[in-house]
Formats: C-alpha cells, structure tokens, sequence
C-alpha cells in the first residue's frame, strides 16, 4: 500500500534552531527522530545541484546508522503494520508539519497520536549538530 501523507509549514520555530522546513530532511518513521544535514541550511544562492546530492547522501547515511539503533523485531513489526509512521513517529512529527494522511484514516492508534500530538514541536527529536 502506498501512504499519502503531507509534509506542511513548521509552526513556532525558534531562531536559535537551525532548520529549514522549506528544504529537504529525513525522519525515522518508528520512532520519529529527524536530520537536516547542514547543507540544507546554505543560502540560496549555494543551494546547486552539487549540494543537494552531498545532502541527500548524508540523509541516507544518517538513515542508514539510525535504522540500527532499534532492533531488527522492531523493523519486523512496523512493516507488518501496513503503516507509514508508527503512532510514536506520527506524535513526534506532526509539530514539524508531517501527516501521515492515510494512517490517520485508516489506524485509530495513529489518528489519536495525531490528535494528542502538540502543535508547536519543541524541538526535542531534530538533530542539528552535523
């Protein structure tokens, strides 16, 4: 199944964090942790073609490291689920605009972290310090 889901405006981003919702990041989607490379914060101007390949290489690196720190049941599980972010994931990232649209619709677990989720995100699950 293919999930739909928005990636929409932050709301509430303090100055002293240093993310730019406008340009590309990665999240996990068990647990709902995020890296923006620093690459993605550079000025327009510098924001080439050359640059946005270094940055998705360090998304997938920082994917790659951060899949294993959970364990391999836990993959397991989350892809028997037939969702796109577990309920935890969907409470994390719905503050950085993140909704999982189908999961909302089709999971009660995920609606109702959804619901609960706050509204401004403080912060707590995005990596900045490259």
């Amino acid at each position: 199944m293919r999930a739909l889901y928005l990636k929409g405006p932050v709301i509430g981003l303090p100055r002293e964090i240093p993310f730019r919702a406008d340009r590309e990041y990665t999240f996990c989607r068990l647990c709902g942790e995020m890296f923006q490379p620093e690459l993605e914060r550079c000025s327009d101007d510098e924001y080439t073609p050359d640059v946005r390949r270094a940055s998705f290489k360090q998304q997938r690196w920082w994917a790659e490291e951060h899949n294993k720190t959970h364990p391999d049941w836990e993959h397991r599980q989350f892809n028997n689920s037939g969702r796109f972010l577990s309920p935890e994931a969907t409470y994390r990232l719905v503050p950085y605009g993140v909704i999982p649209l189908s999961d909302l619709v089709f999971d009660g677990d995920s609606a109702a972290a959804g619901l609960e989720a706050p509204r401004i995100s403080t912060f707590d699950n995005y990596q900045w310090h490259d």
